[in-house]
Formats: C-alpha cells, sequence, structure tokens
C-alpha cells in the first residue's frame, strides 16, 4: 500500500509541477559573441543602449592578450567585456566576465539578459573589483530597457582593489525585454576592471503553484479511497 501511494504521489508530482525554464548565466555563456546565452554587451550613457559590434578572439584586446572579447570598433577597444587573456594590472578572475567601462560617463559598459518570454524573473550579479590600480573605484546599476527605455534601478560601489558587490532580487519582463547591469568609471576609468556574473532564472506564477497543490491533494484523495476499498 505504502508503495503504491508513493508511486502515485511522485508521479503525480511530476505532471503537476511548475515547468522551470533553465536557469541562464552570463559568465560560462561568454564565447565573444554578442547576444550567446542570452545575454548581450555594449556602452551606454544611463538612457540608451549601443550593443558591441566587434569580437575577438586572441588578439589584443585594450588590456591585454590572448582574450575573448567583445568591444565597439567605433569607440576603440574600451569599453569592453573579455574573459582571459594576461594583463598586468588587472588580476584576471577565473569565474567572471571581465568588464571596463571607457574613458566618458557616456562609456559605461552594461551585460544584459534578453528575456525569452514573459514572466518574472529571479536574479543574482555577483561583481568584483580586478583592478590593481583602482583609485575612486567603480559604481555599477542594476537596470531595464523596455521598449528601448534606460530605466535604472538598484545602484552599489566598488571602492577597493578586490572588494565585491551583489545585487539580488526579482523582475517583470516581457519577452525581448532586457534586464541587467553597467559599471560605471567613476571619473578614473584607468583602473576600473571589473569581474562581473549575472545568474538568471524565471519564478513560478502563482496559478502555477495552485495547480501543483491541486494536483497533490487530488493524489490524496485517491490514496485515501484506495486504502478504505481495501481494508473494507
Amino acid at each position: 500500500m505504502n508503495k503504491f501511494v508513493a508511486t502515485v504521489v511522485v508521479a503525480a508530482a511530476m505532471a503537476t509541477a511548475p515547468a522551470f525554464a533553465a536557469t541562464y548565466a552570463a559568465f560560462p555563456a561568454f564565447n565573444g559573441v554578442n547576444g550567446n546565452g542570452g545575454f548581450i554587451y555594449g556602452s551606454t550613457d544611463g538612457s540608451t543602449l549601443t550593443a558591441f559590434d566587434t569580437s575577438n578572439t586572441g588578439g589584443a584586446c585594450a588590456l591585454g592578450t590572448g582574450s575573448t572579447c567583445l568591444y565597439s570598433s567605433t569607440q576603440g577597444n574600451l569599453p569592453q567585456a573579455s574573459v582571459g587573456g594576461s594583463y598586468p594590472t588587472v588580476t584576471v578572475p577565473t569565474d567572471m566576465i571581465l568588464v571596463h567601462p571607457g574613458n566618458s560617463n557616456a562609456l559605461d559598459v552594461y551585460s544584459a539578459f534578453v528575456a525569452p518570454t514573459a514572466g518574472t524573473y529571479s536574479y543574482k550579479i555577483d561583481l568584483k573589483s580586478v583592478g590593481i590600480d583602482t583609485t575612486d573605484g567603480t559604481l555599477y546599476t542594476a537596470f531595464t530597457s523596455i521598449g528601448g527605455v534606460v530605466a535604472p534601478g538598484a545602484t552599489g560601489a566598488l571602492p577597493t582593489y578586490l572588494s565585491t558587490g551583489t545585487l539580488t532580487g526579482s523582475v517583470k519582463l516581457s519577452a525581448g525585454e532586457l534586464f541587467g547591469v553597467y559599471v560605471n568609471r567613476n571619473s578614473v576609468y584607468y583602473g576600473d576592471s571589473t569581474g562581473l556574473n549575472i545568474t538568471i532564472g524565471t519564478v513560478p506564477e502563482p496559478s502555477m503553484w495552485g495547480m501543483m497543490l491541486a494536483g497533490f491533494a487530488l493524489v490524496g484523495v485517491a490514496a485515501r479511497r484506495r486504502t478504505i476499498i481495501v481494508t473494507a
């Protein structure tokens, strides 16, 4: 009897559980192609976004060689987003994308997730200051971009070398809308290399949880009825 009930419960849970989408993470998906893994990169002045249009693998990025990077052909090699490489003034992270803003406030560097479907998404943004000659630190701002309009959200700062920051929360997005973070040079851009990773996944809607609970209730009723019939 217990085995039967357990089998029914497991089967019902599988049938009624909400469909969780895959979790998306920027760092493992980065390969020097804009849009890979659901993430795009570029520069922003805080109101408009300009996606990077050039990739470079193993060549001379602005901060060193041997990396895979994205940057704009019209703005020089900074700002940029990259992985790997060797940089004399940077502790290159092995578990984050290296992002670096440009030499003006119009060249903040951003990473953004493009929602594949409408829904509520939970997120975790991890940042780390990795430029060893950091002077004024780095500022960062989470944002959404709906219909091409940038809406800044939570902010934070990385004041010193190897300082870290984390932003967590949830955001509602329609298909094709963006959520991400941009890094500001905070006056001096030379030491503002920043490690970045964004992890994001969908949150089941309340109606889905209701369906799952209803499924478990039906399983309980069926199991109870079978117990009464067998033991009567």
